[in-house]
């Protein structure tokens, strides 16, 4: 079989519904502070409060999808440039996340 062409990070997001981008978020948030100790109030209850407000108006200001796609773009960088990094990263992903939503997320990478 030939290789898939990865989806884009647009495609990627945009399949993602409202609650799994925020989910995505909360899991680079809380990868963040695990392994390369962000200081918690970076994030913080403000922060969260914010991708609550967002969630429930509809991402109206797509914080959301904004914040989404910084998450796939800096996945698909560690996945590049930091071998050392990237199984850690997607390993946190993968625990963190649903199944279906972390199988999306991985489509930004090529499949055999």
């Amino acid at each position: 079989m030939g290789r898939r062409t990865p989806l884009s990070v647009r495609q990627v997001e945009a399949a993602l519904s409202l609650l799994d981008k925020r989910a995505v978020i909360l899991a680079y948030q809380a990868y963040q502070l695990e392994m390369h100790g962000v200081p918690a109030e970076l994030f913080g209850d403000t922060f969260d409060d914010y991708l609550d407000a967002s969630l429930k108006n509809g991402d109206r200001l797509n914080v959301l999808a904004h914040g989404t796609r910084d998450v796939l773009s800096a996945l698909r960088d560690v996945a590049q440039d930091n071998g050392e990094e990237w199984p850690i990263l997607r390993d946190s992903f993968a625990a963190a996340l649903p199944g279906d939503v972390f199988a999306a997320v991985m489509e930004i990478f090529a499949q055999d």
